[in-house]
C-alpha cells in the first residue's frame, strides 16, 4: 500500500465548534518571590482557583510550587530556580471549553498555546499576547532560558524553545515539523492552528497541547525522536487537541495518532520497519494475560503498559484492518470528512463507524463489532494445504484451517509459493479452494502479519514484556547483596508487584537475576536454553524465554551494583526485545528474536 494518499474530497476549513467560555488575562510571573500575579474577565461567571468564588473578574497572586529536582519530578507542575511549567490550577475554572486572550510577562522567555502577537523583549523582560479561537480545556503556561528560533511554513509558524547548547538541534526540528505538517495537510485537511512549538523541559516530560508540544530536553536530543515521538504529538493536533474523543465510550485518538503518524512513517522508510512493527503490536499483545484483555472501547488513557497494549497498539491495528478493508483512497477520505464534520467537537466510535461507512458506501457494521467492540483475537492452530493437478496444466489448491476463536470471522492472507513466483489470497472461510496455473510448493499463513490475531507458538519469541505484564512472577536473587538495587529495577519495569522467594519454582513465570559468577551454575540447574549472544564487551545481558513448557522468564546478569543501578532508567522501554545487552545505560545490542511462520509444504 501506498505510504500516502491524494486526497480524495475538497480539502477546507471545517466550521470551528464555539466555546461556552471566553476568557482575558494577564500574568505577570516574578521568578525571585516565587510569584504569579493574575488578572482576568470572563464572559460567563467562572470559579476562582484558590477560593471557589464565582464571578467574571478576579486579581490574585497564586505562590509557585515549591522548587525540585528534574529527577525527582513524577507529574503535574514543576518549578525550579528558573523553569516554570504550570498545567492547570492558576486561572479561573470552568468545566466548559474555553477561548482565551493571554497576555504574559516575565524576565524570560514565558508563552502558552494559541497565537502570538504584541511580542517584545527589551530590557531583560520578555511579553507576548497569545490568542486561543479554537475551544480548549487547557490554558498551560511554559517559561525558561529558552533560545528561539522560528521558521515559517504559509501561515504556520513553526517554534524551538531551547536550552542553551541544543541550538544545533533547532534546524532540523523545524524542517521535520514542516515535513509532518505537510503532510497530514495532505492525508486531513489543513492544519488547524497558526503555530507550532517544540519547548524543551528540564523534566522527562513528553506532552502534547494544542499547537505545542512539551519534551524532555534529554529526549529532544536522541536521533530517533524526530522519526517517531515528533510526528506523533503533531498529529496529536488533528486527533486529540483538534477532535476530541469521547472518552465514555472510549478513546480512538491515541490509536489511530499511532498508526498515521509512527506506523506510516515505518511504512515510509521501508516495508520491513512497518512489518516489524506490526509484529510487535502482535507479540505485545502476546504477552496480555487474558484477564487484561478488553475491548478497546474500554480505553481512556495510559496508565502501564497493558493499557498500551489496547489503546495504542490495538486501536492502531484495527485501523490498519479498515484502510485494507476499504483501500487508501477511501480510508484517506474517510478521515478527511472525520475532520470536516467533527472539527473541534466531540467525536465516538460510532461516529467513527458511520463516517467511514458513509463514506465508503460500505456497511461496516461487523467489522466494528468484532474489532472495536468485541474483545481478543482470532488464533489459528493448525493450516493444511493439498494441491492435485488438473487439466490444461492448472492445479487446484485446497487450504484448511483450524480456527479457535468462533467469535471472529476474518478474512486470512495466505502466501502463496509456486515454482515461479509467490503472491496472497485471501481464504475468507475455514476450507477454501482455488484454481492456480502453476504447481504451489508452499502455503503460509499471514507471512507478513496484517491481521491481528494470536501468534502461533514459532511466530512469537519470548520478549521482556512476556514478564513485565505477568502477574504472580516470582523473582530470585543469586546475590543477595544486590537486593536494593534489585527491588528498585523490578518496580519501575513490572506492571504488578512481584514477590522475592528462596526457592525457584519453574513452572510460574520468574525472574532470574545475578552476577554472572553466580548466575550460570543456576541456569544450569534449571535445564534453561542455553542463549548465544554476540562476543561484546557489555555490564549488564538481559534475555527473555520460555521454558519447554512455554512458562515465561526473564534473566538479568550484571557486573557489579552501578550496572544494575544504571538499567533503572532504560530497561523498562525494551518490552518488545527478546534480548538486550548494556554498556552502562546504553543498549549496544538488541534482539526481537527469531519469527517463523505457520506455513506447510506441498508435496
Amino acid at each position: 500500500m501506498k505510504a500516502l494518499a491524494t486526497a480524495a474530497i475538497t480539502l477546507l476549513f471545517p466550521t470551528w465548534a464555539i466555546a461556552d467560555v471566553h476568557m482575558d488575562l494577564n500574568v505577570k510571573l516574578d521568578l525571585n518571590k516565587r510569584i504569579l500575579h493574575v488578572s482576568a474577565t470572563s464572559d460567563k461567571p467562572t470559579t476562582h482557583p484558590l477560593n471557589a468564588e464565582k464571578a467574571t473578574n478576579f486579581a490574585y497572586q497564586i505562590a509557585l510550587p515549591a522548587p525540585q529536582a528534574s529527577q525527582s519530578w513524577q507529574g503535574g507542575g514543576f518549578t525550579d530556580d528558573k523553569n516554570l511549567y504550570l498545567p492547570s490550577g492558576w486561572h479561573p475554572q470552568t468545566d466548559e471549553p474555553v477561548t482565551f486572550t493571554l497576555t504574559l510577562q516575565a524576565p524570560q522567555p514565558i508563552l502558552s498555546t494559541g497565537t502570538i502577537s504584541d511580542e517584545v523583549q527589551h530590557d531583560g523582560q520578555y511579553q507576548a499576547t497569545f490568542t486561543m479561537d479554537r475551544p480548549t480545556d487547557a490554558i498551560p503556561i511554559f517559561s525558561g532560558p529558552y533560545h528561539i528560533k522560528e521558521k515559517q511554513l504559509g501561515k504556520v509558524r513553526l517554534r524551538t524553545y531551547f536550552y542553551a547548547g541544543m541550538d544545533p538541534l533547532s534546524d532540523d526540528y523545524l524542517d521535520r515539523t514542516a515535513d509532518y505538517i505537510t503532510r497530514f495537510t495532505d492525508q486531513i485537511g489543513p492544519y488547524p492552528f497558526d503555530n507550532f512549538h517544540i519547548v524543551a523541559a528540564p523534566v522527562s516530560a513528553g506532552y502534547g497541547f494544542a499547537g505545542l508540544t512539551y519534551m524532555g530536553a534529554r529526549v529532544l536530543a536522541l536521533p530517533f525522536i524526530k522519526d517517531s515521538s515528533l510526528g506523533h504529538e503533531i498529529l496529536h493536533n488533528y486527533w486529540g487537541n483538534g477532535v476530541f474523543p469521547d472518552y465514555k465510550t472510549g478513546n480512538w485518538a491515541e490509536g489511530l495518532t499511532t498508526y498515521m503518524a509512527d506506523y506510516m512513517s515505518a511504512e515510509a522508510a521501508s516495508e520491513d520497519k512497518a512489518r516489524n512493527m506490526r509484529l510487535s503490536w502482535l507479540r505485545d499483545h502476546a504477552a496480555l494475560p487474558a484477564e487484561m484483555d478488553k475491548p478497546v472501547t474500554t480505553f481512556v488513557s495510559k496508565h502501564g503498559q497493558s493499557s498500551q497494549v489496547i489503546g495504542y497498539n490495538k486501536v492502531a491495528f484495527i485501523f490498519h484492518m479498515l484502510r485494507r478493508e476499504i483501500g487508501d483512497d477511501l480510508f484517506f477520505a474517510s478521515l478527511q470528512q472525520f475532520w470536516q464534520n467533527y472539527a473541534f467537537k466531540t467525536a465516538s466510535w460510532r461516529d467513527l463507524e458511520a463516517t467511514f461507512g458513509q463514506t465508503s458506501g460500505q456497511d461496516l457494521a461487523d467489522f466494528f463489532q468484532q474489532w472495536v467492540y468485541g474483545k481478543g483475537a482470532p488464533a489459528f492452530t493448525d493450516l493444511r494445504a493439498e494441491s492435485s493437478p488438473q487439466a490444461n496444466a492448472r492445479w487446484l489448491l485446497t487450504t484448511q484451517l483450524t480456527q479457535t476463536n468462533s467469535a471472529f470471522r476474518v478474512p486470512v492472507p495466505l502466501e502463496i509459493t509456486t515454482e515461479g513466483e509467490t503472491f496472497t489470497l485471501t481464504a475468507s472461510e475455514n476450507r477454501t479452494t482455488t484454481q492456480l496455473h502453476v504447481r504451489p510448493t508452499r502455503v503460509s499463513l499471514d507471512p507478513d502479519f496484517h491481521l491481528f490475531r494470536q501468534l502461533g507458538t514459532n511466530e512469537a519469541p519470548a520478549t521482556l514484556r512476556d514478564i513485565m505484564l505477568a502477574k504472580d512472577v516470582a523473582l530470585y536473587l543469586t546475590d543477595t547483596d544486590i537486593r536494593d538495587e534489585a527491588i528498585t529495577l523490578v518496580q519501575r519495569m513490572m506492571e504488578h508487584d512481584v514477590r522475592e522467594v528462596a526457592n525457584l519454582d519453574p513452572s510460574a513465570p520468574f525472574i532470574l537475576m545475578g552476577s554472572s559468577a553466580t548466575l550460570y551454575p543456576h541456569l544450569r540447574s534449571l535445564n534453561l536454553a542455553p542463549v548465544r549472544m554476540p562476543r561484546i564487551a557489555t555490564t549488564a545481558q538481559v534475555w527473555a524465554g520460555k521454558t519447554r513448557d512455554q512458562v515465561p522468564y526473564l534473566v538479568i546478569t550484571y557486573q557489579d551494583a552501578e550496572s544494575l543501578r544504571a538499567l533503572q532508567r532504560p530497561l523498562p522501554h525494551y518490552g518488545r526485545q527478546n534480548m538486550v545487552l548494556f554498556q552502562g545505560a546504553k543498549a549496544i545490542f538488541k534482539s526481537i528474536g527469531q519469527s517463523r511462520p505457520l506455513s506447510v509444504s506441498i508435496n
